[in-house]
Formats: C-alpha cells, structure tokens, sequence
C-alpha cells in the first residue's frame, strides 16, 4: 500500500487534502469510524471540557492533580503549540511519531471511503491511544462549540463548560445564547455539568433540564474565594469550596486573575463529582500550584529580555491577560514608564481575519504598553501587516512597526530591545507556537 512507508509529516499534509472542507461540523461521518474502531472511554473518568475561554488551563489543572493521585492519564487538546504529537499526550508526554502513524493505518483500515477531516482523524487516533495504554482518566478539550464537534462522539463521565463570550460568531452563532446552546451540546443524559462562570446562559440551563443533568454552577453550587489573611506575611489565599468539600488555605500563583481561578474552580469540582476521594489535600494542592504552568498560557520565558506567550484571541481572554499583565507590577496611573524607570513593554500581535482585533486590542492597551509590532502568520487566514497596522493606527495606537512575518518580528525586537524589556507574544496560537519554538532554538 502507498502509505505503508509514510512518516508522520506525510500523513498530516494527506489528511489536509483529504475532505475539502478545513471544518465540517458532522458527527455522522466520525461516528460510523469510531463504532468501527470499538472506542471504549472509561466509565467514571471521562472528561469533556468546553468553552470560549480557558479551556486548556482547566484540562491542565485537572491533568496535574490526577497525575499526582496516581493515576495514567491521557489528554487530548488541539490546536499545539509546536509539534503536532503534544494533541495527544499520557501524563502530559506527547505520544511519538510511530504510535500516531499506527493510529492513522487503523483509522484508514476501516474508514472505507469516509471523508474525514484533519481533525477528526487527530480525535480518533487519541482515543484509540487512550484505549490501548489503557489510560484511567481520559481528558478531552472540545475543538470548536461542543454539539457538533467531533470529540462529542463519546459519552463522557462528566462535561465542564467554562464559560461562553463572543468567538467564532461565523460557525457558532452571533449571540452570546445562539453559542451557548452549541456548547451545551456536550451535556449528556443524565450526566453531570458544570459551568465555570455566574452568569448563567438559558440555553445552558435549559439544556441541562432537558437531559435530566445534575448541573453545578459557579457562585451558585460551588465557589473559589481569595481572602487577606492578616497575618505575619500577609500572604494571600484562597478557600475552595465544593458540593461537599471545602480546601482552604490555598496559594494561588501571584499573576492569576479571575480567569484562572474560575479554572482551578471548575476543575476541583469537576473532581468532587467524578471521585472525591481524588481531591488533593491543602499541601498537595499548594505544591502543584507552585509549580503550575500551561504552555501558551501567560508563558514566561526569560532570555536576556523577559517574553511573555499567551494564546489570547478575543476580548474576553484579552482583558484576563490584561488583569495579569498588572499583576507583574505595572500600574495604569503610570502614563509614562519609560521616564519613571521601568522598562520597555512590547506587544507583538498577530490575529485571523475573523477575529475582532480592535475589541482585543482596546484590553491590552495599557499606559505600560510602549511598542506594537503586528506581522502575517504562516496561514492564508491571517491578517496582514498592513491590515493589522491600519487598524491600530485607525484605533489610535501611533507606534505601530509592521514586519512582513513572524521570524523577521522576533527577530528585529530582540535587536531593538535592551536586557530587561518585556515582550508579549500574543492574538493566536498561529504566532505563540512559532514564537515558543523560536526561543527555544535560541
């Protein structure tokens, strides 16, 4: 057969050439793949996790404190960073090229002519590692909505919707309800939900009554608190408290903000429900956070300037970003940063072209923001520089540098910047990836 001999690069451009369509939102064509591939999730430990926002960080959160219990745990996300094989990970090390291209020939054994996407053959090729490393805890992000995605093939133990803002209007709706009720698609029969904010959609909640779903809500059945403590130190820390269960005590990372709470919130109630005896104590949970991080998720990588990765791309992640950029120390009364002492902040952005970027860019305006350098990503979706730079300049920004790519940007700020200056990478994972992997190689 042609694809006997394929390397992994190989089968990943076949597969983009494959169904004509770059999203085909269907559970018909995936469906009939995956009976044929007898895909067996485990009974108690599945979960599904959607949402517009903070989808990866809750899935990172609950990966690490399963890890911690003791527990194999496969997790699939999308898009990566760098490399294709981080989608698919067992305790958060990316499966190698051989088992995905066995994966891929067990897929194509039984596809028979179905059309199926690049990102369904991803969704396929993680359960069907799952299974056979016979993972006990499967963790699964949802691509794009929830109803129609192609990971909601699966009845899950449990599914979390973390919260729902404006993004993708062309394939989910235009209104924040319209985008609810697509994500509230993942809520099974009988099956427990969570949702990750207050503010609770009708659609959500109308769907959970439908299916006769045990739905937790935030503020409401469950909460995360930061309090002061005044005490030797005067220290900050946060009591979680759950259905049954309350962890106090909490050290949460200095530059999180509300996002990132709302995350390590649905996450530990995630847990109560599935098992609560996998809860992890006050010191467990304090250790784990200490050392916490989600690549592409307010990444702090220190070269002889100090960059920041954050795959922020839209308004309601872009003010989180914004809430944790203060958290480093800036100050919104200090008009001038330059002259009181501190050093250069540069914003190097980049966004596709059905992103709101004037909503995104309006967050991370801040006093403490001297430079903005936008470029083109390496996808025909991608704004260009020129676009994005008449756009800030419309919006009011003056000090906008437009560089024709990615490398050329990294690049030329490292030349422009001295030791110290701060870079954020930023408006796509398109430009966070390379940006990671730039450094990396540095």
């Amino acid at each position: 057969m042609f694809m006997e001999n394929w390397g992994l690069a190989e089968w990943l451009h076949w597969q983009e050439t494959l169904n004509p369509k770059e999203i085909d939102l269907d559970l018909h064509r995936i469906g009939i793949v995956a009976s044929r591939l007898d895909i067996v999730p485990p009974v108690n430990r599945t979960f599904l996790i959607a949402g517009t926002n903070g989808k990866g960080t809750t899935l990172a959160l609950i990966e690490d404190i399963l890890i911690q219990k003791g527990l194999r745990v496969g997790s699939y996300t999308s898009p990566h960073l760098v490399d294709y094989n981080e989608r698919i990970c067992i305790n958060k090390l990316p499966i190698d090229d051989s088992r995905l291209i066995d994966s891929f020939k067990l897929i194509e054994s039984v596809r028979e002519g179905i059309l199926l996407t690049y990102f369904e053959y991803s969704t396929l090729a993680a359960f069907i590692t799952f299974n056979q490393v016979d993972c006990d805890a499967w963790l699964i992000e949802v691509g794009l909505g929830g109803r129609l995605d192609a990971t909601n093939i699966i009845t899950p133990s449990i599914s979390l919707i973390t919260n729902v803002a404006l993004d993708h209007q062309e394939w989910l709706g235009t209104s924040l309800e319209e985008i609810a009720k697509e994500k509230a698609g993942i809520i099974s029969v009988k099956t427990p939900c969570i949702f990750g904010d207050s503010s609770l959609p009708e659609s959500i909640e109308q769907t959970a009554l439908e299916k006769e779903s045990d739905l937790h809500v935030l503020g409401r059945d469950y909460d995360l608190r930061y309090l002061k403590q005044r005490t030797r130190g005067d220290r900050d820390r946060t009591v979680w408290h759950g259905k049954d269960v309350a962890i106090n005590a909490i050290r949460t990372p200095s530059h999180w903000a509300e996002g990132e709470y709302c995350d390590l919130a649905i996450a530990l109630m995630a847990i109560e429900i599935v098992d609560s005896q996998l809860l992890p104590t006050t010191k467990e949970l304090n250790h784990l956070l200490k050392n916490f991080s989600a690549p592409g998720r307010f990444q702090i990588i220190e070269k002889k300037q100090t960059w920041i990765l954050d795959v922020a791309h839209n308004p309601h992640a872009a003010r989180n970003l914004s809430w944790r950029l203060h958290s480093l120390g800036f100050q919104e009364n200090n008009i001038n940063p330059l002259k009181n002492g501190h050093s250069k902040f540069t914003v190097i952005l980049s966004m596709m072209q059905d992103k709101d970027v004037i909503g995104f860019v309006k967050e991370i305006d801040q006093p403490f923001v001297t430079d903005w350098i936008v470029c083109e990503m390496d996808t025909p979706r991608s704004y260009s520089a020129e676009v994005l730079q008449k756009k800030l300049i419309d919006y009011g920004i003056a000090n906008v540098t437009a560089e024709p790519g990615l490398l050329e940007a990294f690049s030329n700020i490292k030349n422009r910047t001295k030791k110290n200056d701060r870079i954020l990478v930023t408006g796509s994972f398109e430009i966070v990836g390379p940006a990671k992997k730039w450094l990396d190689s540095e």
